[in-house]
């Protein structure tokens, strides 16, 4: 009987990191202003990771730095916009035969103070890759022994409908983004840091494209 708690503990585990928090689609449509409107996204996020790592379930972090693998995820942080925004290009293609020339990208953060922001931003990035990346392979990897491969795809899926809130096109965009993280996250030997450098790039840079006169269409 004992025996299953452990598969029992960590299916719960699981379901938790399915949908983690929904906080941030409810202040987005609260539209509350007066606050960082990911605050409490990424304190859900960090409260989560402390909480998963106080029962265990974090699992052996590698620390060893490469550092061709450090230069290689701050290029995937680019290009990983760069496949968001063909992504949302082909698609609009694809419903309308009309290639946008223009895109924007979306505004979630009020820009009261920047170093709060970024601050926010890489929390956030961080503990996302933490939780859909190190917690979510150890869990399946180590308990319940999936295939390598198919724990990519549904880490990328996890990832993605926790996106939720910023439309059914930006669940794809993230699908495939997620794709990328997994993969940095795999052949790095399992080192968060490097998917963790290419999300929080990616991120940041979108903040600061947010900043510029130049709003555009198409990424989330």
């Amino acid at each position: 009987m004992n025996s299953h708690i452990p598969y029992l503990s960590s299916l719960l585990v699981l379901i938790a990191i399915l949908f983690p928090t929904s906080l941030i689609g409810i202040f987005i449509k609260l539209n509350l202003g007066k606050i960082n409107s990911i605050l409490p996204n990424a304190i859900v996020y960090l409260v989560f990771v402390l909480l998963v790592y106080s029962v265990g379930y974090i699992g052996n972090i590698n620390y060893d730095i490469n550092y061709k693998f450090i230069i290689f995820s701050f290029l995937m942080g680019f290009i990983c916009i760069g496949v968001e925004i063909f992504e949302g290009m082909l698609l609009h293609f694809i419903r309308y035969r009309v290639w946008i020339k223009e895109i924007e990208v979306h505004k979630i953060i009020e820009k009261k103070s920047i170093l709060l922001d970024i601050l926010v931003i890489l929390i956030s990035s961080i503990c996302e890759e933490i939780i859909f990346r190190q917690v979510f392979f150890y869990i399946t990897i180590s308990i319940f022994n999936i295939n390598i491969f198919i724990i990519i795809i549904l880490s990328a899926f996890v990832y993605a409908i926790n996106h939720i809130y910023f439309g059914a096109n930006s669940v794809l965009q993230k699908f495939i983004v997620g794709i990328i993280y997994s993969l940095l996250f795999v052949y790095s030997s399992f080192n968060i840091i490097i998917p963790s450098i290419a999300h929080s790039t990616q991120n940041i840079i979108l903040y600061i494209l947010s900043t510029s006169k130049l709003n555009k269409r198409c990424i989330n």
